[in-house]
């Protein structure tokens, strides 16, 4: 009987090994859709000028970020219809004093997929009233990943004071 309790072990550790790497893959679906990590797409990278319709608080999408960190979006009505603009961690607009209001003309470039099943683009620069805020890197890469607060990795070998990785990129 001990001899089965220890294939058993054996076999679950095993079943555990290999469904880990399997779950931890994206699912299809693309930008937020619900489906999988938002990611963000150089080769998709456009610009889109319009009126902000309303302000959004966007849940963190993907990425394990869960729902703990919210990010700031816009809906932007352009020629071409309405837009959700997903900008950046509302800690990280307020930090740099960047403010855009419902009536708003937004200048936006970034990589146009789906959020949430909807037109959608992951702003990489924004322009609002003659201020632009750099956003993400060429790549998609948060700028506010070296800024975050409190997710630093402290300064060498002492504890704390860091500036480092911050919140999960989105």
């Amino acid at each position: 009987m001990s001899k089965f309790k220890g294939l058993l072990v054996i076999a679950l550790a095993m079943a555990l090994a290999l469904a880990g790497p399997a779950l931890a893959q994206p699912r299809p679906g693309g930008m937020g859709s619900g489906k999988g990590p938002v990611h963000y797409n150089p080769q998709t990278v456009t610009t889109v000028t319009g009126q902000v319709e309303k302000l959004a608080d966007l849940p963190s999408l993907g990425r394990g970020g869960g729902t703990a960190m919210h990010y700031r979006g816009v809906l932007l009505k352009t020629d071409q219809g309405s837009l959700m603009v997903d900008l950046a961690p509302s800690w990280y607009l307020n930090e740099k004093n960047f403010v855009v209001k419902a009536g708003d003309t937004v200048s936006a470039t970034g990589s146009k997929g789906f959020l949430d099943n909807q037109p959608g683009l992951i702003a990489r620069e924004v322009t609002v009233n003659g201020t632009t805020l750099k956003l993400r890197d060429e790549q998609g890469v948060p700028v506010w990943q070296r800024t975050g607060p409190g997710g630093g990795m402290g300064k060498g070998m002492r504890s704390g004071g860091g500036q480092g990785q911050g919140p999960p990129p989105r």
